[in-house]
């Protein structure tokens, strides 16, 4: 064993840097055999430090608010667990800038300024580890820079916000409605007080921004990704869905085909049929799966957030820093997505896929023949159909169709023309078929 211990600083002391610290207490000899170095911690930034103190499980000795006290200790690794850009990303960049490894559950950051502080941790022969900022315990990152690294990724799909994981699972199983599922999943601590950043999709956004750039080796930003949230969905699809032998997810997926260089991005709620595997994913767990071409079709699943799962893919990043092997498996293999061009994009009205569509109408004779033209002029076939009687004090029916594959921008342009047809009320509702490569 080295004599050379290991000391390590801390931005932030919530759930999850509580966690970590139990971790390094509770388990020091374990990782001490596995790493060949003591670790130990040795000074906490916060805001509060009396806040901090009386969360427990640290002692005041390690608690600063000073911003230079805290970067003036002779730590090896900085592990940032504040979350927000400012003022973290600004410690962020002055640590790394010392010279000093960095590890951050932060994905908002990592979406936002991801290349530059890639960049930044090249120019200061340092690391940037972040396995905990997507998937919480899922070795999402790991699987794309380490185990899946001789393969061609065709594809990514992941559930990656158990908040609408959860309230996607209350609205399929037992039929709550979204402000009810919503309501259920800020009462069990899944959603924050202020749910946008989960529900709108964004939160997935970010993530599959940072998971896209390591698969493909490009610049891929936050801003890159279409993104449409679960809060306008109607129970009334969820069942309609059901009918047709699907379940809805909100899916973040990345998309390039062999031969091509576009890559297609997109998070939006998709049908999935009942038989797949990302199907069978419920509660608030979430789930990564990725197509390459040697290995096929892979899945990793488990708890993507919560104190435990995220402070265990943090100390597993601290871990592989501290015997070397995350520069060695990472940075030296030059991965990381500062070194390449932006991404060539498809646009999203170019996406191919099969499609739903629901069509509120009046049931008069005719109607059917004219949306099944507006369809049929844009060269979009129907794989199958259903018609209900009217919905409780409405004068239309429910026209629910799904189709072959279909570019979006001719689905779009069809549902243009739809929505003037004078027998048609509202806007048509377009989710995705999502059908996973085999």
């Amino acid at each position: 064993m080295s004599q050379q211990p290991l000391s390590v600083a801390m931005i932030g002391y919530g759930t999850v840097g509580r966690g970590v610290a139990q971790l390094l207490h509770e388990q020091a000899e374990l990782y001490t055999q596995r790493t060949g170095r003591a670790i130990t911690l040795a000074k906490v930034l916060v805001r509060d430090t009396a806040k901090a103190l009386a969360a427990g499980g640290i002692d005041e000795s390690l608690l600063t608010n000073d911003a230079d006290e805290f970067f003036a200790t002779d730590a090896e690794v900085v592990i940032e667990v504040a979350g927000g850009i400012d003022p973290v990303g600004g410690f962020v960049r002055r640590a790394l800038e010392a010279g000093k490894h960095v590890i951050t559950a932060n994905k908002s950051l990592l979406a936002k300024d991801g290349p530059a502080l890639f960049a930044l941790a090249r120019q200061h022969n340092v690391s940037i580890a972040f396995e905990a900022s997507i998937g919480g315990g899922i070795p999402c990152v790991t699987a794309l820079t380490a185990g899946l690294m001789a393969n061609e990724i065709s594809g990514l799909f992941g559930i990656l916000n158990g908040t609408c994981n959860y309230i996607l699972t209350q609205m399929t199983q037992h039929g709550e409605s979204y402000a009810d599922a919503l309501q259920g999943a800020k009462e069990k601590g899944y959603a924050e007080a202020d749910e946008t950043l989960d529900v709108s999709g964004a939160d997935a956004a970010q993530k599959l921004a940072v998971l896209a750039s390591l698969a493909y080796g490009v610049n891929i930003g936050e801003d890159d990704v279409p993104c449409h949230g679960i809060d306008t969905l109607d129970l009334d699809d969820v069942r309609f869905g059901d009918e047709l032998g699907f379940d809805i997810k909100l899916i973040a997926s990345a998309e390039r085909w062999p031969g091509q260089p576009y890559i297609a991005l997109n998070t939006a709620p998709c049908f999935i049929p009942k038989a797949e595997q990302l199907a069978q994913v419920h509660g608030s767990f979430n789930a990564l799966s990725v197509v390459g071409h040697a290995v096929g079709h892979t899945m990793f699943y488990g708890r993507g957030a919560g104190q435990g799962p995220t402070a265990s893919a943090i100390v597993s990043d601290l871990l592989n820093v501290a015997c070397g092997a995350y520069p060695l498996a990472f940075a030296n293999l030059q991965l990381t997505p500062d070194l390449h061009d932006p991404a060539p994009l498809v646009e999203p009205g170019d996406l191919e896929s099969r499609w739903y569509l629901r069509v509120n109408a009046l049931d008069v004779p005719g109607v059917m023949a004219r949306l099944t033209d507006a369809l049929g002029s844009r060269g979009i076939s129907l794989s199958s159909l259903l018609q209900h009687d009217a919905l409780d004090g409405q004068d239309t029916v429910p026209v629910v169709i799904a189709t072959h594959e279909a570019r979006r921008g001719d689905l779009q342009a069809a549902a243009d023309v739809i929505e003037n047809l004078p027998e048609v009320h509202g806007k048509p509702v377009i989710y995705r078929i999502l059908d996973l490569p085999s």
